[in-house]
């Protein structure tokens, strides 16, 4: 239900297109960029704005469905915690966004982004999509299955979002409860709690090792 389709396949190479605009110089600076880069102006109701930071994948592997724990071909699993996220994208008056388009990418198990700038020293990880484009439900409902990131430098753990409804796109970023978010470079950007738990998941439970989170996502002026 999530495979993408030749239309998201475009869609990702639009948005790479998108992203070396955006990016510009922080792509060739490494991690650290992401402290000199402001937190983008943020909508009181909807989920906010987040910057993209230098790590948007430059090479995508042909696989880009919801399970990023396993690459085609290659019989082994993703290294680290096993996660499962799902979620509703909706309105801020609550009706979904059905067929929204998600692009998610995260740093793998073992702390270390599909990029060439990333050069902490971490690993690849062969058996770790890294990034993936899929498509809402006809309810909004999403669902991803990929790897617990983690944290890296001045960064706590976080997963990168671009989501589009129909009017609107939403560059944002997901972080996980229980941590110590207040020592990351974008969280205390975010000056009142309610914007911080709009970026902030749910632990929902876990099940034989593999954690379950939700988080909803809300696209302002959709």
């Amino acid at each position: 239900m999530f495979c993408p389709t030749p239309e998201l396949t475009s869609r990702a190479e639009l948005t790479l297109t998108r992203r070396h605009l955006l990016m510009g110089f922080t792509s060739v600076v490494g991690a650290s960029a992401a402290i000199a880069i402001p937190v983008e102006p943020l909508t009181r109701r909807g989920t906010p704005q987040l910057t993209t930071g230098p790590f948007y994948p430059l090479d995508r592997p042909f696989d880009q469905d919801w399970d990023l724990t396993r690459v085609p071909g290659r019989p082994g699993v993703a290294q680290g915690v096993i996660m499962d996220l799902h979620g509703k994208v909706t309105t801020e008056q609550g009706r979904p966004v059905p067929g929204a388009i998600l692009d998610v990418w995260q740093t793998n198990g073992l702390g270390r982004y599909h990029h060439p700038s990333d050069t902490v020293g971490k690993p690849i990880d062969p058996n770790f999509q890294g990034s993936a484009v899929i498509r809402a439900d006809v309810d909004g409902d999403y669902r991803i299955r990929t790897v617990v990131p983690l944290p890296y430098e001045r960064r706590q753990r976080h997963i990168h979002f671009d989501v589009r409804g129909e009017k609107r796109l939403l560059v944002t970023q997901m972080f996980f409860p229980g941590e110590p978010n207040e020592r990351d470079t974008l969280f205390p950007g975010l000056r009142n709690e309610v914007l911080q738990r709009a970026v902030t998941a749910e632990l929902v439970g876990i099940d034989n090792g593999v954690k379950t989170f939700r988080w909803n996502i809300v696209l302002a002026g959709e």
